[in-house]
């Protein structure tokens, strides 16, 4: 009976040995798994910091042409920097005269039918609503021009992209890459350009 005891105590250890054995290695493998993990997910926060390092100088320089075509941060040009902007300047404006005329013969005959239609009044209403619509755009795109140039000179640890979220800092590369569209439209707008739609 001893015997038998004995012979069952040690298997029980040797089962509960094995166990131990197989939970260190689990725990190694969870341990290698959460290194690699870490690792992967710091480059991966690092090369989003690159990428949205990298949008910000090209947004920054967007910036900088989008104030010059709008007549601001001109001190500092040379005289040919300043013809070549002046040239840029009325080509584009020349452009927008052109379709402008366009736009004014195709609004003319749309505003004689709704003339016919809906009588003077409205056609006035409309047109002030318009003016007014304008009005507010510029005053928005004055204060975003603001705005950006600020944060541009702001200092880099109040920027928003001082996260060490990967998925934090995709939605920040996604952001940036839409201003730069956005400044990318307005300048070549600007120049006469990408006026399709307008």
């Amino acid at each position: 009976m001893m015997l038998r005891v004995s012979i069952i105590m040690r298997r029980k250890r040797k089962r509960e040995g094995g166990d131990r054995e197989r939970e260190a290695i689990e725990r190694g493998r969870e341990m290698s798994n959460y290194a690699r993990t870490t690792r992967s997910s710091e480059q991966r926060r690092l090369q989003c910091l690159q990428v949205i390092q990298e949008l910000q100088e090209e947004i920054k320089l967007l910036q900088i042409s989008n104030e010059k075509l709008n007549g601001e941060g001109l001190d500092d040009m040379s005289s040919t920097e300043l013809a070549s902007l002046e040239s840029m300047l009325k080509e584009g404006f020349r452009i927008v005269e052109e379709q402008t005329e366009k736009a004014h013969e195709e609004l003319t005959v749309k505003q004689i039918v709704e003339y016919d239609l809906m009588g003077m009044e409205w056609l006035r209403k409309k047109e002030k609503d318009d003016l007014a619509y304008q009005s507010l755009l510029a005053g928005r795109r004055a204060t975003l021009r603001n705005k950006a140039r600020e944060f541009r000179l702001s200092p880099p640890e109040i920027q928003p992209w001082r996260s060490n979220d990967p998925e934090r800092l995709k939605l920040d590369i996604d952001s940036l890459e839409i201003e730069k569209k956005r400044l990318c439209l307005l300048n070549q707008r600007m120049i006469g350009k990408e006026l399709d739609g307008m």
